[in-house]
């Protein structure tokens, strides 16, 4: 794996006072993304860190589960370089077991080019 690509301890959200820092953050910090399958709130911090929520209600199954875990992993890993330092939390926002991985890592590049594209705007206004 390329140096730099990897997904570390310090790259996650672990406990639940992290997720919670994030999910409760004042309306001016937090940034919200969302399309029909993922939504996706962020707030600043140090370095890019990803923690996920996939509702047991929306996928029974584990297996179902992970697979969208992975992709939303591999997705937040390629981007990772380019995201501004946000904590973000990934939320599914429907089943997603009859679509193919393609179109569901299609819809999270998508909404990581969003965040990229805010964070160079935000950057531009503020100088």
């Amino acid at each position: 794996m390329p140096e730099g690509f990897g997904l570390t301890k310090h790259a996650r959200l672990l406990t639940s006072a992290e997720f919670s820092q994030v999910l409760n953050a004042k309306p001016g910090l937090a940034w919200r993304h969302q399309d029909a399958w993922f939504r996706i709130v962020s707030t600043p911090s140090d370095h890019p860190r990803l923690g996920l929520t996939i509702a047991k209600r929306l996928m029974p199954r584990a297996v179902d589960r992970n697979r969208v875990k992975r992709l939303i992993r591999e997705t937040f890993r390629l981007h990772q370089s380019r995201l501004p330092s946000r904590d973000y939390v990934v939320f599914a926002r429907q089943d997603m077991r009859p679509y193919p991985s393609k179109q569901i890592r299609y819809s999270l590049d998508e909404l990581m080019q969003a965040i990229i594209e805010r964070s160079k705007q935000s950057q531009q206004t503020s100088q």
